[in-house]
């Protein structure tokens, strides 16, 4: 992790193949142990010379005495002064997990099983968990005796695991139950002995367990792997975490690793330099001392269902690295998924500290505005039926130099609209908020700041809270004597008395203890460039002034490859994803970064783009109307119009750039002025990684088109040697004249319109070159993503694409060729196991959107028995329409 970025281009791979090697010597060594001190192995991990985890046991010494300071000097963990534990005793009875989970929460009562009757006569709700069903004798007397008098019986399941029948039917014993992941719910639905009503949960956190309290204090970045002790990681995870490992050694911060990360699997021998012995001891203050924590999920293909490791770190503090799972990639975009070693080594080299805090800071706010075990525990409460006082905390901004843009600021907050009041009213209005915010015009507020301000009143007990003046210092403290700036900060049932005015309030906030959390959410309004706000950006932008804005930058910035981004409500994957990847590309000094939002609503989003733009002078955006279009078409073509650079290319928000592949691109299409467009591989993600070889397959196919110099020379109908595969735009760079001069456009609206593209590309080209690496990932399961959401519309989405790509393909010649070749295949292994996933009530008219799809390519005798069934399905199921009801 750097102070600055680095922009050299990145070798890895050979690090690492030169690690690989030193470790098949070490295997093969009959004293392993002393081949560990050999420097040129620690070398080839990454590890210096002057490494702490140099030589086994100095190692060990050495890095506990850099830590053993700032242990000893953690400050205790405490309740949020805003979410203190409901006044509700809780029994709990065989499932120490909740126990843990729910701490500080309410008064938490184990029930002892050989003394179980005094433990119940305190309790007002009783909870088991799978864990439970071990209690064979007494279970049923205390579920008998808990209803007799009168008691909630509720089954709360915090794992991940498949229950087994035993959990099941102690499951259905019970009035209600939770579980984490839908997987496990659906199962308790489905296997009981009846239909049970279960609700799902977020993974609890309790704030006297993990907080960043005093996180933040170490001098050198520090990662740690401190286990997944109950996991049963499969291979691909046990892979990816390995790629983790070998990353990390590869960067070089200090690694630690305890002992205990694996019940079930031996520490692999190159890492056991990094494992000491008393990490174990240690593992909630070594999370808030971590800047970066490890995970590795048991599942993959879950929304739902991933490690609650996960969501402890962030809530410690740490950034996570962290082995791919589908909802962690969906609803955590500040977590990065390993996509290799190099990766893993290319994003801690990149790594500048104002990116590692604001990733910390973005998981902070998450887990304790959507994990707090408080918040948790009274949900399942309420959906239960056990009566509960409501939660809602009212806030309340107060200014004396309100203006519009600070009344938008407040208004768009994602904790909701926040009311500006002058001090005298706020004085006034005592008693009918609970939380004060003094704001000033000085300052731009983003939308997260007010749930910054409410999580870190969440997690500790000062009943003030501010934010730094700077992103980058040292945060997460409590202080009696602050220079605070009073518009940073927030009250909790502040008695105002005399302090009615910014004077004597600021006297005030001298003399109090308070928490300062961190830097982000605020920024000094400058006159130079006024800060746009979600209110005049809904009018959308000026095309032919942005486009001269952009000739401008490009010219000015010397810059030479677009990177066309179309962006729509998801600005968090934008940040963390897609352009955190390309600034860790070698060539992203010549890229001229294009944010084109298809009219987004989301005022997160919409101030990511704006903070993007401010902070770097290669990045421009265009924004349309207020109001999506439905696709990325739309901001795809606007910004292949808008591009003024030589060369340009595509990236999604919610996929990354890879192995520093567009600037290998970029160079190979510099030094073969003559080709078209250079195209590498794309990897994508389900429940595994997988690789796509676009550039071997095209060096293959068209092997005797390969000229000399590399390049491909495009026969006449290529496309039809192709078979009409598929190839994605994201892994190609193109001559921008060229790509402008066939006056393309995709779609609007439609989905797989990328695809399309790439096939009128591929089929106007004349000379292409291929380049065998990874260009960018593709995460193809995303919560919500317009290619994920399978319900009538997914395939009404269809409709613009294919009738578009049947005109073109009659147009071309083509389309004869294409039934034959490509429509039935992809009817068969696409389009008809999206469509089983559609709801039953659903499905009739999701068929009749995909038979008007596949008849705009005209008359087809299909020959597959799934195709041939869907037609029959379809006839079936328009007759039972038309017969009336009696």
């Amino acid at each position: 992790m750097n102070p600055g970025r680095p922009r050299a281009p990145f070798d890895r791979p050979s690090q690492i193949d030169a690690a690989r090697r030193h470790v098949d010597r070490l295997l093969d060594s009959q004293d392993a142990f002393t081949q560990l001190g050999d420097p040129t192995l620690l070398m080839s991990l990454g590890a210096a010379l002057s490494s702490p985890f140099r030589g086994g046991d100095q190692s060990s010494s050495r890095l506990q005495a850099n830590l053993v300071g700032a242990l000893a000097n953690m400050p205790p963990l405490e309740s949020g002064v805003s979410k203190p534990a409901l006044p509700l005793k809780i029994g709990v009875f065989g499932e120490e997990a909740l126990l843990v989970a729910f701490r500080g929460s309410a008064t938490m009562i184990e029930i002892d099983p050989m003394d179980w009757e005094s433990c119940l006569e305190e309790s007002e709700v009783l909870l088991l968990g799978p864990t439970s069903a071990r209690t064979h004798r007494s279970r049923g007397k205390v579920i008998d005796a808990a209803r007799s008098r009168g008691l909630p019986v509720l089954f709360i399941d915090l794992s991940v695991h498949t229950p087994r029948a035993d959990q099941v039917t102690l499951a259905a014993r019970c009035d209600s139950i939770f579980a984490i992941s839908e997987e496990n719910a659906e199962r308790y639905r489905s296997s009981g002995p009846r239909r049970m009503s279960v609700s799902v949960i977020p993974t609890p956190i309790s704030p006297v367990n993990r907080s960043p309290l005093g996180s933040q204090s170490m001098r050198e970045p520090l990662v740690t792997y401190l286990g997944d002790v109950d996991a049963r990681l499969p291979v691909d995870a046990l892979e990816s975490l390995e790629w983790i490992l070998d990353g990390v050694a590869a960067a070089g911060p200090s690694l630690l690793i305890s002992p205990a990360m694996r019940a079930d699997r031996p520490v692999p021998v190159r890492h056991l330099p990094y494992v000491q012995d008393w990490a174990a001891q240690h593992q909630g203050k070594l999370d808030r001392l971590s800047d970066i924590g490890i995970v590795a999920h048991e599942v993959s293909g879950s929304q739902t269902a991933f490690s609650a490791r996960a969501i402890e770190l962030q809530a410690a503090g740490s950034m996570v690295l962290s082995t791919y799972n589908q909802g962690i990639n969906s609803y955590y975009p500040q977590i990065h998924v390993a996509n290799s070693s190099e990766d893993v080594a290319s994003m801690l080299d990149c790594l500048e500290i104002n990116d590692l805090r604001r990733n910390q800071s973005d998981g902070i706010r998450q887990v304790f505005n959507s994990h707090h075990a408080v918040d948790v525990l009274h949900g399942l409460l309420v959906d239960a039926g056990v009566p509960q006082a409501g939660t809602e905390i009212r806030v309340l901004a107060v200014s004396e130099n309100s203006d519009e843009s600070l009344s938008t600021e407040l208004a768009t907050q994602t904790s909701g609209a926040v009311e500006i009041v002058s001090w005298r009213e706020a004085a006034a209005r005592h008693g009918q908020y609970d939380v004060l915010v003094p704001v000033s015009a000085k300052h731009h507020y983003s939308p997260t700041y007010i749930a910054d301000h409410l999580a870190a009143l969440s997690y500790q007990s000062a009943p003030v809270v501010s934010k730094s003046s700077r992103a980058t210092a040292m945060s997460y403290n409590h202080t009696d004597a602050h220079a605070a700036e009073l518009a940073l900060t927030a009250w909790w049932k502040p008695d105002l008395g005399a302090a009615s005015d910014h004077g004597s309030m600021h006297e005030l906030l001298s003399n109090t203890r308070i928490f300062v959390s961190d830097g982000f959410g605020h920024r000094e309004r400058t006159a130079s460039r006024p800060r746009r706000t979600a209110l005049t950006l809904a009018a959308g932008d000026d095309f032919a002034a942005t486009k001269i804005e952009i000739a401008r930058t490009a010219e000015e910035q010397n810059l030479e490859l677009s990177v066309v981004v179309p962006v729509y409500n998801n600005g968090p994957h934008l940040r963390h994803k897609a352009f955190a990847s390309l600034q860790r590309s070698s060539a992203f000094n010549h890229m001229h970064v294009l944010l084109v939002s298809d009219g987004s609503t989301d005022p997160v989003t919409l101030d990511i783009i704006e903070d993007l733009v401010e902070d770097n002078p290669n990045v421009s955006s265009f924004h349309h109307a207020r109001g999506g279009s439905g696709s990325a078409s739309r901001p795809r073509n606007t910004g292949l119009e808008l591009a003024q650079t030589q060369y340009v290319t595509y990236l999604d928000p919610d996929n990354e750039a890879i192995d520093d592949g567009y600037a290998e691109l970029y160079r190979e299409i510099q030094n073969h002025s003559g080709v078209d467009f250079v195209l590498g591989n794309m990897s994508q993600w389900a429940k595994r990684r997988s690789m796509l070889p676009y550039a071997k397959i095209l060096q293959t196919l068209f092997a005797e088109n390969l000229g000399s110099d590399g390049n491909i020379r495009v026969p006449d109908r290529a496309l039809e040697a192709l078979h009409f595969r598929p190839m994605g735009i994201q892994t190609v760079v193109a001559q921008t004249a060229w790509l402008k001069s066939l006056n393309l456009t995709q779609p609007v609206g439609a989905v797989g319109q990328d695809s399309y593209f790439f096939q009128q590309m591929l089929h106007y080209a004349s000379s292409i070159r291929t380049v065998d690496i990874g260009v960018h990932t593709y995460y193809m399961v995303v919560s919500n993503s317009t290619v994920n959401t399978i319900n009538p519309n997914y395939f009404k989405k269809y409709l613009p694409l294919d009738k578009a790509r049947a005109q073109w393909l009659a147009e071309v010649g083509l389309l004869d060729a294409y039934k034959s070749q490509r429509l039935e295949p992809f009817l068969v292994s696409w389009l008809l196991p999206k469509l089983r996933r559609v709801l039953e009530h659903e499905w009739l008219e999701a068929a009749e959107n995909l038979a008007e799809l596949l008849n705009y390519y005209g008359d087809y005798r299909w020959t597959q028995p799934t195709a041939i069934d869907f037609w029959d399905d379809l006839r079936r199921a328009r007759s039972r329409r038309a017969v009336p009801r009696k």
